[in-house]
């Protein structure tokens, strides 16, 4: 070809490309024009609208604070939402003194009707106070409310409304509380309507705030829409559509729009991503690679291992200067042999100089990232560390609290031939006719582990502790062959260090727990699933493993099946993508029938070896999956995370008592819609909390994405921060491995964070591993990158800064562990001698009351029940009676709290002494301790 043919093909190329960029901006100009005419002739229409107060979405109008001082009253914020039967809309709020109710992009100009409905004081009271209404800071009128439900109608003129938003303001002349209820209450309020007033002016101005809103979404459902490749006149018509639809809103339900068409902005910035997401990708992938080519990463990685290094360094002589002399004297001579120890190498460090000291520490990683040297550190530290659990999991005579007993429990009763029951009553959704009864709220599988060793060597807390061990095992040579696979052995093995040493799975090892065997299971499941993927040749080996274990997942905690939706749900992904690459649709049949055959196998195998489970349940409950925890998701964290919070799954719902009734999700109703939101953000912050590192100072959009406590974060601080640049590592060098973990964790996380519960951390030790493994990836990156600059001179400051970053992440729990170690047994001894008492003094049979039915139990072998949650003496002695319990024991660990721990505080007062007769109960033993006493009464007859 010519080089001037070349050259008109260039310019043609480049006209091509401008003309299409000009098209694209008229096309956008063209849609936003349209858009904002749309927006402005809709603020013609008369305005008109209705809020529903205590309904979904109200708090979008006004402030809502459950606080009682003078502040929430200076802002105007109402009440919590509360189920109101008698109002006209079925719920309601209590406004304060004074409330401000801001009803947004009505438009300026136009006389408005306000309508309010409100209900004033109970006819008890005697009188009413009298409420004045503002408008834009403007009276309008007042009124006084009733007894009963009433409408009250305010006239609005133009003249007095010239903001794009109505702000109506109530001003009550006195306030209502009592002893039972001590918020400082107005007038409840159930619904705020506005309407036109008469005829409106020619033009009226439009809130162009709204307008605006309306502008960009017309833009991005246009960008969206082209992004599809459909026609044109597909993508106009589309976008001419929701531009309509948009302004219809605005002309009738106008109040509400702002709301919406913020949702939609959102909506469609999340499609956008979606649609664009393999360019977003694509640029993420190249700012990686160009990053870590450029010269820029190795110049950063030295400053901050410089900084780190002058960091350590300045503390060590800072510890030297206040604690070393004195403890250098205290343990002298062998701090002399230490410090000459310490001269030596650094005379040593001076021989080898700068050539030899990169060559002793590239030679010390060869022989980490060697098999031989690997597996000399992985065995010495496993052993060592299982070594010393072992001996604090010996020494410690508890098998832990509520499940951890429970498991230890059913257990024994598996071993003596009795099955899957339990001998206490832990709670009053229903009336049980005896103790003994199926064991209805934790998974069945950990029990079936411990029984073995039961019968070998007797129901004791060390035995029940064995099999912790042997799934710590298999999870260390697990994680080392994970990590070996994904990346080296030099990730697998410090992962392991890391997981071993975390604070987390030390309590998994010394407490009698399902979460340590759900983890080995869920990682096992998840890695054998990825290999079926990677490794043809055996893909059918690792899809049987992967489906057994995953059906053993279930079995060990059934929140497991939420992993087993979201690994199906990646195969089936991966199966869609493929189909899309082949041309024809006999060929995508073919394939559909040869590569949905796995998946197929996969699901009904993994369903097999859950199948026992639901069996019983069918027999015993008449549902698949049936646990008394589904009820408690519908109360749990509804009233907060306190003590007294807690307290709420221990009341007495069975209607034969008096009670409420099983709650369910209506009771979402009862709650309110506010306590609901608050319990959703209060999951989404302590997850937030957990999983990402802290990152103070930053603006209010974009703090609420990382922690608010560093202290929190389930891998230390600085193993998280490893750990998110490992997950942006990922997206470019192991991608496959990430949108696995993306689609298995997907449903777990929305399952606990709408239904269940995330603020509580054990809950999510499954991902710790693969936290674990992702920074210990960028802890041997960083060292690679460092060692490969300057022909290796860095490599010494790699490696040390390499193991400060491993001693950082493991000494983050070492303050857990030692309190476990030394503090916790202090808090048991009162309670376990009150246990052995029990054992001594009380019959076999005797049913004992307790705030720890598992604990005593297990520790006594005497059948209990739960002290119901109640401030009625009666009901809790009708209890009582109906199970036959006689004695009343208050543990030290976990006092009563809720309304029966203020019935039965003067039980609880540290001064009793035995002998005593306190509110019919007699004192038969306190605890021989000043303080942190456990009781035991005998429960009166009435």
């Amino acid at each position: 070809m010519a080089v001037s043919d070349r050259s008109v093909i260039e310019k043609l190329h480049v006209t091509g490309d401008r003309y299409a960029v000009w098209a694209t901006v008229r096309a956008l100009v063209l849609i936003l024009t349209l858009a904002l005419l749309a927006g402005a002739m809709a603020y013609q229409a008369p305005p008109q609208g209705r809020v529903a107060i205590g309904w979904l979405g109200d708090r979008l109008f006004f402030g809502v604070s459950p606080g009682l001082g003078a502040a929430p009253v200076q802002r105007g914020e109402l009440f919590a939402d509360e189920l109101t039967p008698d109002s006209p809309t079925g719920r309601s709020r209590w406004t304060r003194e004074r409330a401000v109710l801001v009803l947004p992009n009505v438009g300026a100009g136009s006389p408005l009707q306000v309508t309010l409905t409100a209900q004033g004081w109970p006819a008890e009271i005697g009188w009413q106070p009298t409420v004045t209404v503002w408008i834009d800071e403007t009276p309008v009128g007042e009124f006084t409310p009733s007894v009963r439900w009433e409408t009250y109608t305010f006239t609005v003129p133009g003249i007095a409304h010239r903001a794009g938003d109505l702000t109506i303001t109530l001003q009550t002349s006195a306030t209502l509380a009592d002893s039972r209820d001590p918020r400082q209450k107005g007038v409840r309020l159930a619904e705020v309507r506005i309407e036109s007033a008469g005829e409106p002016a020619l033009f009226l101005p439009p809130a162009w705030p709204a307008v605006a809103l309306l502008g960009w979404n017309a833009v991005l459902l246009y960008i969206l829409l082209a992004r599809l490749r459909l026609s044109p006149p597909l993508v106009y018509g589309g976008a001419a559509l929701g531009i309509g639809a948009a302004a219809i809103g605005l002309a009738l339900a106008r109040i509400w729009m702002a709301a919406i068409l913020q949702v939609a902005m959102t909506g469609l910035f999340v499609l956008l991503v979606i649609a664009y997401r393999q360019p977003l990708v694509f640029l993420i992938q190249m700012l990686v690679r160009r990053y870590n080519q450029g010269r820029a990463l190795g110049y950063g990685l030295v400053g901050v291992a410089l900084l780190c290094f002058g960091y350590v360094l300045l503390h060590a002589i800072n510890w030297s200067a206040v604690t070393g002399v004195r403890l250098f004297w205290q343990t002298f001579p062998d701090s002399l042999l230490l410090a000459l120890l310490g001269t030596a190498l650094a005379a040593l460090g001076l021989t080898y100089g700068r050539a030899g000291l990169p060559r002793l520490s590239d030679a010390i990683v060869d022989w980490f990232a060697a098999r031989r040297g690997a597996w000399v550190v992985l065995v010495g530290f496993t052993l060592l560390w299982l070594g010393f659990e072992a001996v604090v999991a010996a020494t410690l005579p508890y098998v832990g609290h509520a499940d951890y007993s429970d498991n230890a429990i059913v257990a024994r009763n598996l071993v003596r031939g009795r099955g899957w029951v339990v001998d206490y009553v832990s709670q009053f959704y229903t009336v049980y006719e005896r103790l003994t009864r199926p064991q209805e709220t934790w998974p069945l599988l950990q029990p079936v582990w411990i029984a073995p060793f039961f019968a070998l060597f007797g129901p004791t807390a060390w035995a029940a502790k064995i099999p912790n061990f042997i799934f710590d095992l298999i999870l260390v040579g697990l994680m080392y062959a994970v990590g070996s696979w994904l990346w080296d052995r030099r990730v697998g093995v410090t992962a392991v260090i890391l997981v071993l040493t975390n604070y987390l799975f030390f309590r998994l090892s010394i407490y009698v727990t399902n979460d340590l065997g759900f983890v080995v299971f869920n990682m096992a499941a998840l890695a054998a699933l990825l290999r079926s993927h990677t490794d043809q040749a055996r893909r059918w080996r690792w899809l049987l493993i992967s489906a057994v274990c995953t059906g053993l997942m279930m079995l060990q905690k059934p929140s497991g099946a939420m992993f087993a939706l979201g690994m199906g749900l990646w195969q089936l992904s991966l199966l869609a993508h493929e189909l899309r690459t082949l041309p024809t649709r006999p060929q995508r049949w073919q394939r559909l029938r040869t590569r949905l055959a796995p998946v197929v196998v996969w699901s009904a195998l993994a369903l097999l070896v859950l199948s026992p489970y639901l069996v019983r349940n069918m027999l015993l409950f008449g549902k698949p999956v049936y646990s008394t925890e589904s009820h408690d998701a519908w109360v749990l964290d509804y009233r907060g995370v306190s003590g007294d919070a807690w307290s709420e799954i221990y009341r007495v719902f069975a209607p034969e008592w008096g009670g409420p009734g099983v709650p369910d999700r209506s009771w979402i109703l009862r709650w309110g819609f506010d306590a609901t939101l608050t319990k959703f953000t209060t999951q989404v912050r302590e997850l937030r909390a957990y999983l990402m590192p802290a990152w103070p100072g930053l603006p209010e959009p974009l703090v609420a994405l990382f922690s608010h406590d560093a202290r929190k974060n389930i891998l230390t601080p600085l193993g998280a921060w490893l750990a998110l640049a490992g997950v942006f590592a990922a997206v470019v060098f192991r991608r496959q491995w990430l949108s696995l973990m993306l689609f298995a964790y997907t449903p777990y996380i929305v399952f606990m964070l709408t239904y269940w519960r995330t603020n509580e951390e054990r809950y999510w030790v499954m991902i710790v591993p693969w936290l674990a493994l992702l920074a210990a990836w960028m802890i041997w990156a960083g060292y690679d990158r460092l060692a490969a600059i300057g022909d290796r001179r860095w490599a010494p400051l790699g490696l040390v800064l390499a193991l400060v970053a491993i001693g950082t992440i493991v000494a983050g729990s070492q303050a857990d562990i030692e309190d476990k170690v030394r503090n916790e047994p202090r808090i048991w001894q009162q309670d376990l001698a009150a246990y052995e008492w029990v054992q001594a003094n009380t019959p076999p049979d005797a049913v004992i009351m307790t705030r720890l039915p598992w604990q005593v139990n297990w520790h006594t072998e005497r059948p209990a029940v739960m002290i119901p949650n109640t401030d009625d003496r009666a009901l809790l002695l009708q209890i009582a009676r109906h199970y036959g319990a006689r004695y009343l024991v208050l543990e030290n660990q976990m006092r009563v709290k809720g309304d029966a721990g203020r019935l039965l505080a003067p039980l609880m007062d540290h001064s009793n002494q035995p002998g005593m007769v306190i509110d019919g109960f007699e004192l038969l033993y306190a605890s021989p301790t000043p303080d942190f006493r456990a009781f035991i009464y005998r429960i009166p007859d009435s």
